[in-house]
Formats: C-alpha cells, sequence, structure tokens
C-alpha cells in the first residue's frame, strides 16, 4: 500500500488479489510448471493494469506527461513565458574553438607589442611570394614556347643510309653473341650429364 495510491476499497480488494497472484506465480515457478506460470503472469498484468499500478499509468495520473501542445501553452501562459538560458562557457567544441581563437585574438593585440612589425613582414612576404610566382610562370611558358618550336619546325633530320646500316650491324652483333652463349651454356650441360 506505500507503493501505490490506494484511495477506494476496489483498489484495496485488487491489491490484494495481485499480493495471492504473486505469491502463487512464485510457487509455480518454484515447482517448475513453466505453463501455468504464464498464466499466472498474465493474470498478474491484467490486475496490474486493472488496478492502475503500471508505472506509465501512474505517470499520465500525476500529470508529469504532456500529452498536447495545448497543456505546454497552458503552462507558458500560467508560469510566463520559458526563461532563456545562457551559460557563459562553451556548450560544444565549435563554442571552445571560438572561444579560443577569441582569447588568442585578443592576447595577441593587446599583449604583443611588435605586431605593427610582424604585419609589415608578412605583407612583404607575400608581395615576395607573388613576384616569385609571377617568375616561375613565366619560365614555365617560356620552355613551352622552345618545346613547341622543337617538335613543330621544319628541321627534320633524316636517318641516313649509313646508320641505319650501323644500326643492322649492332644488331646482328647482339644475336650472334646471343646464339654463342647459348651454345657454350648447352654444351656445359651436356658435359655435366
Amino acid at each position: 500500500m506505500d507503493s501505490y495510491d490506494i484511495q477506494s476499497a476496489g483498489h484495496k480488494d485488487t491489491l490484494k488479489k495481485l499480493a495471492k497472484t504473486s505469491l502463487k506465480l512464485d510457487q509455480l515457478i518454484d515447482l517448475g510448471d513453466v505453463d501455468g506460470a504464464q498464466k499466472t503472469q498474465k493474470m498478474y498484468d491484467s490486475l496490474m493494469r486493472s488496478g492502475k499500478f503500471t508505472a506509465a499509468q501512474n505517470k499520465a495520473e500525476s500529470g508529469e506527461a504532456v500529452d498536447s501542445i495545448s497543456e505546454i501553452v497552458m503552462m507558458c501562459e500560467k508560469d510566463g513565458f520559458i526563461p532563456r538560458y545562457y551559460t557563459d562557457g562553451p556548450q560544444d567544441k565549435v563554442d571552445r574553438v571560438l572561444q579560443d581563437l577569441q582569447e588568442y585574438t585578443h592576447s595577441l593585440i593587446t599583449e604583443e607589442t611588435n605586431i605593427g612589425n610582424l604585419i609589415e613582414n608578412a605583407v612583404k612576404q607575400i608581395e615576395e611570394d607573388k613576384i616569385r610566382e609571377a617568375q616561375t610562370e613565366a619560365d614555365a611558358a617560356g620552355d613551352e614556347d622552345i618545346l613547341e618550336e622543337a617538335l613543330f619546325s621544319n628541321d627534320i633530320s633524316y636517318i641516313s643510309d649509313g646508320e641505319f646500316e650501323e644500326f643492322n650491324d649492332f644488331e646482328d652483333d647482339l644475336a650472334d653473341k646471343d646464339n654463342a652463349l647459348l651454345e657454350n651454356l648447352t654444351d656445359y650441360t651436356k658435359a655435366g650429364e
């Protein structure tokens, strides 16, 4: 009776039956009667629902659950509008990063005495980088022009007959050396047998 809100005689009667059913369920489980225990469990659940002793039913009756938007509107009208809560601390990683950047920028401006020189040096470095990039691009364009001229120039040098014959002789010499090496290898294997 301490666990549930007992208001009427019907609640008391249902609670008594619920206690008896719980004891009977424990006895059937101890005896190993699975079928009887299942039937008794169904009866126990039915009594819990009919007596409104389940957690969901208690929550619905106690008014802790909000079931519609009209209840929310009623709460706002009764208690006033919902206040906006803000904490000064960061709420997630993005807020933490933003806070760190703001602190760094603040300390950079207020504590750094040489900030003017740092900015001037950075601007000079950027200008020098731009000049180097422009020069590199110009050099690359000049190299492309040279390659294009060499590729499409009319100064084609053909292979002369002497050069062609010299190349054929070179290939013949290589073939002769290969054949000689193969003969030496086959003679060596025959001698080993």
